[in-house]
């Protein structure tokens, strides 16, 4: 029999050729997700369809991306151009007729017909696609021309463990179901001679992966182009992420923690607000894909009641509720969460890593920015239009609607940010002005809200000054006000965007707290007004407090110009 192509650096070497002539994994014929399969083959059928839409789909299942690219680089296809890489140039060089053909032979591979084998298999499958998804949100932020090659590379980085589950079956899941992951590859290493990592390259070589990709797997390589060494700690710290994540200790990789010197995330060596998008990004794709497993799942339970155990559509249903979200659910999911942020990631980091000055150039904050007035509270009212005239003309609302809570609100993955987020919700449809609506916000953020301080801050004419005019918790009140001289102070920015800051010290804090946030609201008011919120002097602005401040500026101004009246004022200027 012709010698496997292993490469001599595969630990694995010696086990690989004793099991290769009794047809071990390296041989092994791994079974496709027959929902993503039904779904490419659809499209291929369509004959109209996008190739980014076939990708997508296609993308789902390292499965499916292993088999595109050994056909797509076989010697027929290639004619000695450079290798392909990425999953659509794979499917425009074979067209619709040899694409269908390949679709055809992966829908006979034999499926697994034991539960705990095919459990197994099955995580290990979404494990791959949630890297791939991973990395390309790393991608978008470090190297946007790599990204499809990240992504493949991402996608395979765990067909080792796919391999060890088909080819252990029960022996494997018994393991698995008594050890940490650590310790099971461990124990797959001493006692089964199997290094999943170095069976993982040698399957992939033998089944035609290029070794563009295998040099991104291969620990021990060393990748030669400069323009692409960034694409393995890339794809390494994808798999770190979504380890962390599902061993819950995602919170140790957070912002502002002590990265562990092996990480991947070391090398890449991001900037902090660079780092501060990434992990927000990560998190929420992570916290999403978790839900709708979840709901799969349910589905799947639903669909087992009604169908045999082990047939064949509840298998189907055990992979998605519907085929024809497989080809949007990943990209919806990106969509959402990195259009957002990511896609306008240049724009964005230019004004945040202007704030990031380094920690040595920081002097500490004050306790608070307050300037003492030199003039009558009465006279500097006028500066911020705050007469009490204006405020009582306003007793129609500036758009009007029936609507009396705002469409789609936001939901927060955890139980005690969508309570929160719930009872926003009915403020909103209770009030009848918005002075009531922002006053009863203002409490809500600081009790029981995830805030020590919450204020409303208007700034003057000459965008010079600003001024609180109604405030909850302590060390603040009405009629407070602050110098804007300082460009860099997110309310002399003229309130573009929602601004989150977490380092701890921070110069251009405007209340002396590490940790705040400032928003632009939409109220009736001739000069620009903001939502403030912080965690105290030497509090942490979570993630969750950063989601549920976004989520109440967002519904605030959706909702607030359907109410009539204008903001609360509660200064006096007698």
């Amino acid at each position: 029999m012709e010698r496997t192509d292993i490469s001599s650096k595969d630990k694995s070497t010696s086990s690989a050729d004793r099991t290769r002539a009794a047809g071990g994994p390296l041989a092994l014929m791994l079974p496709p997700d027959p929902a993503v399969l039904v779904e490419a083959r659809r499209l291929v059928g369509e004959g109209s369809t996008r190739m980014d839409e076939l990708a997508v789909c296609a993308s789902q299942d390292p499965v499916v991306v292993i088999e595109l690219l050994r056909v797509a680089n076989a010697m027929y296809f290639s004619e000695g151009r450079p290798p392909i890489t990425s999953v659509k140039t794979a499917a425009i060089r074979l067209g619709a007729d040899v694409l269908l053909e390949t679709f055809n032979k992966l829908a006979e591979r034999a499926s697994v017909e034991d539960p705990e084998v095919s459990r197994w298999f099955e995580l290990h499958r979404v494990r791959c696609k949630r890297a791939s998804i991973v990395s390309s949100i790393l991608s978008e932020a470090l190297a946007r021309p790599l990204l499809d090659e990240c992504q493949v590379a991402a996608l395979l980085m765990f067909v080792g463990e796919m391999i060890a589950v088909m080819h252990l079956k029960e022996r494997y899941t018994k393991l698995a179901n008594e050890a940490s992951r650590s310790a099971l590859l461990f124990r797959l290493a001493q006692d089964f001679k199997f290094d999943v990592e170095s069976m993982s390259v040698s399957y992939l070589r033998r089944h035609g992966t290029p070794e563009g990709i295998l040099m991104v797997l291969d620990r021990d390589s060393v990748i030669r182009a400069k323009d692409r060494v960034v694409m393995k700690p890339i794809c390494m710290a994808a798999g770190e992420l979504v380890d962390a994540f599902d061993q819950n200790r995602l919170d140790k990789l957070a912002p502002g923690k002590q990265i562990p010197p092996k990480s991947a995330l070391r090398i890449l060596m991001m900037s902090e607000p660079q780092y501060l998008k990434v992990y927000e990004r990560v998190s929420e794709f992570l916290f999403s894909f978790r839900v709708l497993e979840e709901r799969k799942q349910e589905a799947a339970r639903k669909s087992q009641g009604k169908a045999p155990a082990g047939s064949a559509s509840a298998r189907s249903a055990s992979s998605s509720p519907s085929s024809k979200q497989l080809q949007t659910e990943i990209q919806s999911i990106l969509d959402e969460e990195l259009d957002d942020d990511l896609d306008d990631v240049g724009n964005e980091l230019d004004e945040v890593e202007a704030l990031a000055v380094e920690d040595d150039d920081i002097e500490e904050a004050e306790e608070t920015q307050v300037e003492e007035l030199d003039e009558p509270l009465g006279a500097s009212l006028k500066e911020f239009n705050l007469r009490p005239e204006a405020a009582a003309s306003k007793t129609v609302a500036r758009v009007a609607t029936t609507e009396k809570k705002p469409e789609g609100t936001p939901i927060i993955h955890t139980k005690k940010g969508t309570q929160f987020l719930s009872d926003i919700a009915g403020m909103l449809g209770e009030a009848k002005t918005s002075q009531e609506l922002l006053a009863q916000i203002l409490a809500k953020l600081v009790t029981p809200g995830p805030f020590e301080k919450a204020a409303i801050i208007v700034v003057s004419k000459d965008r010079k000054k600003a001024i609180v005019v109604a405030c909850r918790g302590p060390a603040l009140g009405g009629g407070q006000t602050l110098s804007l001289d300082d460009p860099l102070n997110p309310l002399a920015q003229c309130l573009s965007r929602v601004q989150s800051y977490g380092r701890n010290k921070n110069n251009v804090s405007p209340f002396g707290s590490r940790a705040f946030a400032v928003a632009p609201l939409d109220a009736d008011h001739d000069t620009p007004v903001a939502l403030y919120a912080d965690c105290g002097k030497n509090g942490a602005l979570t993630f969750e407090s950063r989601r549920i401040f976004r989520a109440v500026v967002g519904i605030l101004n959706k909702r607030l110009p359907t109410l009539p009246g204008g903001i609360p004022v509660e200064v006096s200027d007698n």
